[in-house]
């Protein structure tokens, strides 16, 4: 019986090692690296063109005449931004907020241009908005209806292009990403941007 007992748990421990030792989460040396690290797994985008992409474009925007433009035009007023969609046109799976949220981030931080929630952001505020008319102490209550309107909307898109060679050893992936800012008033434009990035991969 004893002996029943032995191999039963070394049957178990053997699996769990196996476990350990093998199958889709097995045999992995990990090694942490810096963020700004750049490490390319394949030709595909990757974080790192993500990183480069708004760091340029973000430089670009906010150089451009379109705030001092307003601000002069409006009493030294800071314009509101909405960040809208970028749209993924490539093959690549792309999270677009990868860009879309560092701009944002960027925006703000540079105290020239004020940002408002995005669209699926907002349904939460507002209920949390409408929950506080019954529940908040009145002095702190939030008015309804009082929601800051944009004066322009951050569209853009991220398109490409790629070739391969007859003998399908050697890729050249091309990336285009292209951002608008646009007078919600209006329909004009009063900034485009651009940023590319292009890799070669040969195996």
């Amino acid at each position: 019986m004893a002996g029943g007992k032995v191999f039963c748990v070394t049957g178990v421990a053997a699996i769990v090692l196996g476990g350990c030792n093998g199958g889709p989460y097995g045999n992995w040396n990990v090694q942490r690296v810096d963020t700004d690290q750049n490490v390319d797994v394949n030709y595909r985008w990757q974080d790192d063109d993500a990183r480069q992409t708004y760091q340029k474009l973000i430089g670009d925007c906010l150089s451009r005449p379109w705030v001092e433009n307003f601000r002069q035009a409006h009493g030294g007023n800071r314009p509101v931004v909405f960040v809208g969609t970028v749209r993924n046109e490539t093959s690549d799976y792309i999270d677009t907020k990868l860009v879309t949220k560092r701009f944002e981030e960027e925006l703000i931080n540079s105290g020239r241009v004020r940002v408002v929630a995005d669209r699926d952001q907002r349904p939460e505020v507002r209920d949390e908005r409408q929950q506080g008319q019954a529940w908040n102490m009145p002095e702190t209550v939030k008015k309804q209806a009082m929601e800051l309107g944009a004066d322009y909307i951050m569209l853009g898109r991220i398109g490409e292009v790629k070739q391969e060679s007859n003998d399908r050893r050697t890729v050249v992936q091309y990336y285009q990403i292209n951002l608008e800012m646009i007078d919600i008033q209006s329909n004009e434009k009063v900034w485009i941007g651009s940023a590319d990035v292009k890799k070669v991969a040969r195996r």
